[in-house]
């Protein structure tokens, strides 16, 4: 052990996942993100999508691509060649407006979004409404509904060991 690693604390498992996913993020690498997501217990996950989030804090276009990739807009290296994924500039349309990824709104598989934060969505400028009411069939649900919907999508992505 060398005197610079002496006392300094070695990286966690989470930390090293979240470091390489952050890389590959940069690098706009869906395949290599799905190689750390398609391994992991959800818990995991969830905890790798904490620490992306919070990296790219500021980083507007590539949070915006991350919450493309979360609605499976983006799949492949040869989908960063598209001129338009409507969630990416959706999420990067919200950030600029102020909402926050994963808090105040959240991608979804199958190219969707759910604002978790309706008081927030509708203290934004009408503009901004109206884009995503275009872009979007926007649908007002219950709150239980919309944990149904939640429980049933982590039920899709939540991967069992045989």
């Amino acid at each position: 052990m060398s005197a610079k690693e002496f006392g300094q604390p070695q990286p966690t498992k989470i930390d090293k996942l979240v470091e390489d996913a952050v890389r590959y993020c940069h690098q706009r690498s869906p395949e290599a993100l799905d190689s750390i997501f398609d391994n992991l217990p959800a818990a995991l996950n969830k905890q790798v999508v904490t620490g992306i989030v919070a990296a790219f804090q500021g980083d507007i276009n590539t949070l915006s691509w991350f919450c493309g990739y979360m609605a499976s807009e983006i799949n492949r290296s040869e989908d960063n060649h598209k001129p338009h994924h409507p969630i990416t500039e959706l999420s990067k349309t919200l950030i600029k407006s102020g909402m926050e990824a994963f808090t105040d709104f959240m991608p979804y598989p199958g190219c969707r979004i759910v604002i978790l934060n309706p008081e927030k969505f509708e203290s934004l400028p009408e503009e901004v409404q109206a884009v995503v009411q275009q872009a979007f069939n926007v649908t007002e649900q219950s709150q239980e509904q919309a944990q149904r919907i939640n429980d049933a999508l982590m039920q899709e992505l939540t991967v069992t060991e045989e």
